[in-house]
């Protein structure tokens, strides 16, 4: 057996084999322990049931690849998600297709109201996802519950069916039924509109020409089973033109990205399991009490840095999704848009909302804020109104409306400060104009205070998302402390803010 070397890599890890412990000690070998619980604790991991469909596609192209990526990622959402949801998506899918043919034929119309067609695909993309989040949280009672899994269990989603080859959901609750599958975020429709956005705005622009709006076309553009969870969002021509050319990409250079992403996304799900995730549990960052009581929290710094580590790991198990997901497209010849993109080096949030989501920003830029931009509404009410859709399309919960109001705020403050120092630049006999040339003839500093700011501000926006108004104790905490200290001789006391519960 080859021993291995002894390092010192930390306090306490006296050789790699310490350092390598923690992925041992993971149990790789039970399904229930780790592969359910752990891997799929998020239902968009789920995805790793489609990987043994990949090679059978690879053996395909053209029409019959189009037909194999509508069953197969048909079987995969009833498998995964229930013959119900299925259906509910099987239905969605063959109304807006329907729905986008009587569009493409209004759109042109002379005879009617310019705006009446987009107006009436607005509204009707909008009360679809009104009505997901409806559904998402219609339950059924205990007795309901208890004849469907006698009699129709298959219309439960994976994990819930009760049958004896399938291990039961980590925390399920079989008292009720979720009429479709809770969570709209984890089982595709949120997407789906995103997609249907793009789709129809598109056909208004006649950049998606007839031939290439079949039933087929659409049906496996909205059924590819990688990215309907939780995307990529893909542009409907680019789509198509990668999976009529995808076969001429499966060898070589193709093959050997796509292997490299699939073994990045593992190695980054191992490190957070094995490592990170434990360590901010040990930290106390995933309890209730850290927002609800901060001034509790001894650590200044902890309590400073408790949000950056939990978006950090966040975009860790987002990263590793999509690395998956394009790792698994690029084996079929199938090369996925990238969704991230070094966000950590971004220096301004606009820079940043290019390199993060990439996907999702593009929709939202291309089809929100340039129309409301081109229509010349206010920056500031641009900004907000396209961040409050973004926000909303998240989560409709409370916590996410307000963080797409102070995100579209902050962007907007940021676009007004771009363009002030723009201004400055082009008038160099201003005297703020030299002040600025003596700042920036100070690089790096500059760059990196424009860093700093940057990740701070978003990080600390994701506290929103998160908890609520327990980011108001947080916020209040971090600037009580360095306030008592600098008034403790005038026998001023602020008191920590303590909540009962958050919304």
């Amino acid at each position: 057996m080859l021993a291995l070397p002894e390092i010192a890599v930390v306090p306490g890890v006296e050789s790699l084999s310490d350092l390598l412990a923690p992925l041992r000690q993971l149990p790789w070998g039970s399904w229930q322990a780790f592969w359910q619980s752990e891997l799929f604790w998020d239902r968009k991991f789920i995805i790793f049931l489609y990987l043994p469909v990949i090679p059978l596609l690879m053996l395909l192209a053209g029409r019959n690849l189009r037909w194999a990526i509508v069953v197969t990622g048909l079987a995969f959402v009833g498998y995964v998600f229930g013959a119900a949801f299925l259906a509910f998506w099987l239905a969605s899918c063959l109304a807006f297709y329907a729905l986008s043919q009587r569009f493409a034929i209004e759109v042109r119309r002379k005879d009617v109201w310019a705006w009446g067609p987009p107006l009436a695909a607005i509204s009707i993309i909008t009360l679809y996802f009104v009505l997901v989040h409806t559904l998402d949280n219609i339950k059924l009672g205990a007795a309901a519950n208890s004849w469907l899994l006698a009699h129709a269990r298959w219309l439960y989603p994976l994990g819930y069916r009760e049958l004896p080859w399938e291990p039961a959901w980590p925390g399920s609750n079989r008292q009720f039924f979720y009429l479709i599958l809770h969570r709209s975020h984890e089982i595709g429709t949120a997407y789906l509109v995103m997609r249907m956005i793009h789709y129809f705005s598109e056909i208004k622009r006649g950049t998606i020409p007839p031939e290439r709006r079949t039933l087929l076309n659409f049906m496996a553009y909205v059924c590819y089973a990688p990215t309907l969870i939780q995307g990529p969002i893909e542009r409907y021509n680019e789509f198509n033109s990668e999976i009529d050319t995808c076969h001429e990409r499966r060898l070589g250079p193709g093959l050997l990205v796509g292997l490299w992403r699939m073994g990045l996304a593992a190695a980054k799900m191992a490190f957070t399991l094995a490592y990170y995730g434990p360590w901010l549990g040990r930290l106390g960052m995933f309890s209730k009490d850290f927002y609800l009581r901060p001034g509790e929290v001894s650590s200044y710094a902890t309590l400073f840095f408790a949000i950056h580590l939990q978006v950090f790991g966040f975009y860790l198990v987002l990263s590793a999704y999509w690395d998956f997901v394009i790792g698994m497209s690029r084996l079929l010849g199938y090369r996925v848009v990238e969704n991230f993109h070094w966000p950590w080096i971004a220096r301004s949030l606009s820079d940043m909302w290019r390199r993060w989501h990439i996907s999702m920003s593009l929709i939202l830029r291309d089809y929100i804020y340039f129309p409301l931009t081109r229509k010349r509404w206010n920056g500031v009410v641009t900004a907000v109104v396209t961040f409050l859709i973004c926000g909303i399309w998240h989560s409709a919960d409370g916590n996410y409306v307000v963080w797409g109001l102070v995100m579209g705020l902050l962007v907007a403050v940021n676009q007004k400060w771009s363009r002030w120092m723009r201004d400055l630049d082009r008038r160099p006999q201003r005297r703020l104009s030299a002040v600025r040339r003596a700042w920036m003839r100070m690089q790096p500093l500059p760059a990196v205070c424009s860093w700093l700011l940057t990740i701070n501000v978003f990080m600390m926006s994701g506290m929103i998302c998160l908890w609520g108004q327990g980011a108001i104790g947080v916020v209040w905490e971090l600037i009580r402390r360095p306030l008592q200290w600098a008034l403790q001789d005038w026998g001023i006391t602020l008191e920590p803010l303590v909540l009962e519960k958050w919304r």
